[in-house]
This record gives C-alpha cells, structure tokens and sequence, in this order.
C-alpha cells in the first residue's frame, strides 16, 4: 500500500490546494494556471485513484489553450491539452488535424533543432511530437527516424548527448522505438547500460560510476521506467521506495533533490509512479 510508505493524504491535498479558479493548477500557489501543472495534476491524482475538483473548469482552461487556428504554444502543450481532456471524457472545440500535420515536418529535421537548455533529454519533445501523431494523425517515415535514433546510441548502449541525462535520454529513446513498433527487447546492451545505472542501496544515477551522494527524483523515475518499456523489473525495489519517501516535503509534496528544494508537481507525479510501478513488482 502507497499509504504505508509515504503519507498520500498530505499528496492530494498539496495538489487540490493548488488548483486555482480558472480550474488549472500550478505549483507554486498565487501563480496562474499552466498546462504543465495541471497535466501532473491530473495523472498524479489519477494515479492515486483521487477523482479531481471542478473536472468543468478544468477542461474549459485547458481547451481555452488551443489557438482559434487549431494550433498550441509547443509540441509540449499540445501533449499536455489533449492527454488531460483525453483523461477527462472532453474533446478540443477545434480541429488538431492541420497542427499534426505540421509536425511531421519536426521529424524529419529534429537533428537539426536546438533543444531548450532545461529539457531533460534531446529526445523529449519529439516523444510528444510522436504520440500526438499516432493518437491524432499518422506516422510515416518510421524506419527513417528509428534509423535517425540509433545514430545517436552510444557504443555502450545508451542514447543521448552529453550534455543531457543520458537516463532520460535512454528512457525517451525507447519509448520513441515502441511507439515506432520497434521490438525494444532485443536492446541487450540498453539494458545493460540502465543496470549499471541501478544503485544497490536504491534509485538509478544518470550514468554508470555516477556517485549517488546527490542522486536527483528524475534519474531514478527515468531508470524505473526505462526497466517497464523493456518489461524488466528492479533489482532493488525495497531499497528504492525508501529512498523515494525520503524526498517528501512537509507539505506533501516531493522535490527534485533528496537534501533540499520546493515540492513541484512533475516530482511528484515522478515519485508517485515510482511507487506504484514498483509496488506492482512486490
């Protein structure tokens, strides 16, 4: 039970005291709504089995995110819009047909975009660039973007640039590959890769022969999760959960760092995965 391992109370009542008027949700309370927020929100209280407040409002502030041309802010927000209204029984007020369309463009060149500094991995945004087109338009050129992906594998296994998480990298990458239909399981070295990333004492590191001092919320809910798309399981689950409850905040919700920080509403949603994919192992 979730309840015996960290106090799940404390975590609907930080997210339902942070939903403001307009229905959306943000972090940080007085802040105005974002589409972020609100889609942690929504998948951390589903994931608690939680029915959320003023369902109406929120599906009005979300739809009232799309442009009058059918378009969004980013490929994230698209993602976050039609997920939560998906989660909610509702549906655009526009058409989504022309944006998906135009993201087709994106897979083709996402070699050749500059990634946002803060992004977890190279490869974030075209996951959300591919489930939209799977879910609302259609995949082409699969075999030329699976070959695109593993240009950017690394000898030992892993995917990604240096400059990012290769963990989140690795985790996007074979999500990317399972939507394509690629069979993500005859990865061996991938999988290799990720259980040197697996820390004995709980939780995964970025990168193999990474000190675990200052491991981070992120790291570990990319390892976890990177083991589910392979369907393998945790090698320390126990010694993961405990870990996980250590970055609980008074308030309820979870922080990025195991010493210090503010709860957020992506590490929470993290941790609650965490915890119930690994639950589900026991």
């Amino acid at each position: 039970m979730i309840d015996d391992l960290v106090d799940r109370e404390s975590i609907v009542k930080y997210i339902q005291e942070r939903q403001n008027a307009d229905g959306g949700y943000t972090f940080c309370r007085g802040a105005e709504s974002n589409a972020q927020d609100t889609y942690y929100a929504i998948e951390t209280l589903r994931l608690l089995g939680v029915q959320p407040r003023n369902v109406n409002r929120t599906v009005t502030f979300m739809q009232s995110l799309q442009h009058a041309d059918g378009g969004f802010d980013s490929v994230k927000v698209a993602y976050y819009v039609t997920t939560v209204l998906s989660r909610l029984r509702a549906e655009l007020t526009k058409p989504i047909v022309s944006f998906v369309e135009s993201l087709k463009s994106l897979i083709d060149k996402f070699n050749d975009r500059e990634v946002y500094v803060e992004a977890s991995s190279e490869f974030e945004t075209l996951y959300y660039t591919v489930e939209l087109l799977k879910n609302h338009g259609s995949l082409r050129n699969a075999v030329h973007l699976q070959k695109h992906l593993f240009e950017m594998q690394n000898s030992d296994g892993s995917f990604g640039d240096k400059r990012f998480s290769r963990i989140a990298s690795t985790f996007y990458a074979l999500k990317i590959l399972k939507l394509l239909g690629y069979d993500v399981k005859r990865l061996h070295g991938v999988l290799r890769w990720i259980r040197q990333c697996e820390v004995p004492s709980g939780g995964f590191t970025a990168e193999p022969k990474t000190s675990p001092t200052f491991m981070v919320l992120g790291d570990t809910y990319y390892g976890v999760m990177a083991l589910k798309v392979l369907n393998e399981r945790c090698r320390y689950p126990k010694e993961t959960l405990e870990l996980i409850a250590k970055f609980q905040n008074p308030n309820g919700g979870f922080r990025r760092s195991i010493f210090l920080g503010i709860s957020d509403f992506e590490s929470t949603y993290q941790a609650v995965s965490v915890i119930k994919e690994l639950l589900q192992q026991m």
